[in-house]
């Protein structure tokens, strides 16, 4: 009687040893990245506690989300109070982008778990990263009410704030008093450090976008985000040089960036180094083809290379795509400018400067038109020009005067250049045509008229 019994007990004993036994191999393989196995061995949605979860994990790895994300349902379905089941589903859908879905998991964890400061992190950037910033806001506000000294919970919150600036005129104030208070408790926090130094330099506030940031340099000058922010305030502060050493080196370390490589190109054109700029900004503009500002200074760059003719047209590219303000549009026909004068195409020039005149009405402009058509011989059209700016100079800017407002001696302004050209071309119209002075404007009136390449004119 004994013998059977202990043959019955043995039979039933060797079925959980065999389970126990595979539930070791498919750990082991686990552990050896063998993750084939475990999908192969246990059977989809299996129901177990102990090897659903494990062919969930196999499939995530092997990038089979679907039945990774079927898998952990059926165990949430079975217990929906698993903190562990939940932050698995919530990391699954956050791979395949479904962050919305993955949102309402976290925040169930913290629910269960009000202590764990990773489910609420978790909880919070996932409501960051579906624009819900005012309930990432407000669980922050929650997380903060649990551990006043959170530099995590402070720091999340000033990116909610960042999030709600459109709506809020408050919220920019807001968010760096909360990164103020994050870097207070926690000053080696490379994202609190980063984010404060991006307001810096977009509030123009450069040397203190430097400051904090070299300091966190001092531990460490590997950040990527730092150093970006730390190379922009550079750049921006014309400290170009510096500017080209931190973005070299973040190119080193891989930051092919849009904003790393527009603000290298900056800062090469700032340092005339114009074959640098030009290819780092052709670069950027791979990355953004209608970015006017990238247009702007690859146009500028190019017409000081090889590159000239390009330059023109990446000018009148960001012309064409630009919204007509008068200050955008002064700025790209002044560059529009600069580019002819490189190609040496002088009446497109001139074209060019009359419409930066339509935005832009500085009457010196009048002067290089018509210096420009006194380089090409184009008289009538010289003089025409000349008269209209000297037309406009005021009195007091008409010649070069003192402290005491006497003329300075050997000092000659644009006025006085202006009228002694044209008293020179119309004596020279004269000796040439035996045509008196008073007949020389309804002569170049005719010329101007008769002209069949003429361009727009500025009444």
């Amino acid at each position: 009687m004994k013998q059977i019994i202990t043959l019955l007990l043995l039979i039933g004993l060797c079925p959980m040893w065999a389970k126990a036994q595979s539930i070791e191999e498919i750990h082991r393989a686990m552990d050896a990245y063998d993750y084939e196995m475990p999908i192969a061995r246990i059977s989809p949605m299996a129901g177990d506690s102990l090897l659903t979860p494990l062919r969930a994990k196999a499939l995530r790895a092997m990038n089979r989300y679907p039945e990774a994300l079927k898998e952990w349902n059926s165990l949430l379905q079975a217990d929906s109070t698993n903190t562990n089941v939940l932050i698995e589903l919530a990391e699954c859908y956050k791979l395949v982008g479904r962050t919305q879905e993955a949102t309402p998991c976290y925040g169930k964890a913290v629910a269960l778990h009000p202590e764990n400061t990773y489910f609420r992190q978790q909880h919070i950037r996932s409501l960051l990263a579906t624009e819900s910033y005012e309930k990432a806001r407000n669980a922050c506000h929650a997380w903060l009410d649990r551990d006043s000294l959170s530099a995590t919970a402070f720091k999340l919150m000033g990116m909610a704030y960042e999030g709600m600036m459109s709506d809020n005129p408050d919220a920019l104030t807001n968010a760096f008093m909360s990164y103020a208070t994050a870097y207070g408790i926690d000053s080696l926090d490379a994202q609190t450090v980063a984010h404060i130094a991006s307001i810096f330099n977009n509030n123009e506030q450069f040397q203190d976008a430097v400051d904090v940031t070299e300091k966190y340099r001092l531990t460490d000058t590997l950040n990527i985000d730092v150093n970006r922010q730390n190379a922009k305030a550079y750049c921006l502060l014309k400290e170009y040089p510096t500017a080209i050493k931190r973005y070299e080196v973040l190119k080193k370390m891989g930051d092919r960036s849009f904003t790393t490589l527009y603000y290298l190109g900056v800062s090469h054109y700032g340092d005339n180094w114009m074959y640098g700029a030009y290819d780092n900004l052709l670069l950027a503009h791979k990355k953004s083809p209608m970015d006017v500002n990238v247009l702007y200074y690859l146009g500028k760059s190019a017409a000081r290379t090889s590159w000239k003719k390009e330059g023109v047209g990446y000018i009148k590219e960001a012309i064409e795509i630009s919204t007509p303000t008068d200050s955008l549009m002064s700025r790209l026909y002044d560059g529009l400018v600069e580019c002819y004068r490189y190609v040496n195409a002088p009446y497109e020039k001139i074209e060019a400067m009359k419409k930066l005149y339509s935005y832009n009405k500085k009457y010196t402009l009048f002067y290089h038109i018509a210096y420009t058509y006194d380089r090409q011989k184009d008289y009538a059209n010289a003089v025409h020009y000349y008269e209209k700016y000297m037309a406009q100079v005021p009195k007091d800017k008409q010649l070069a005067l003192d402290d005491e407002g006497k003329p300075k001696p050997n000092v000659e302004t644009l006025y006085q250049i202006a009228k002694r050209r044209v008293e020179k071309i119309k004596a020279e119209d004269f000796f040439r045509n035996g045509v008196h002075d008073d007949y020389f404007e309804p002569k170049m009136l005719n010329a101007l008229k008769a002209k069949k390449d003429s361009l727009n004119r500025i009444k």
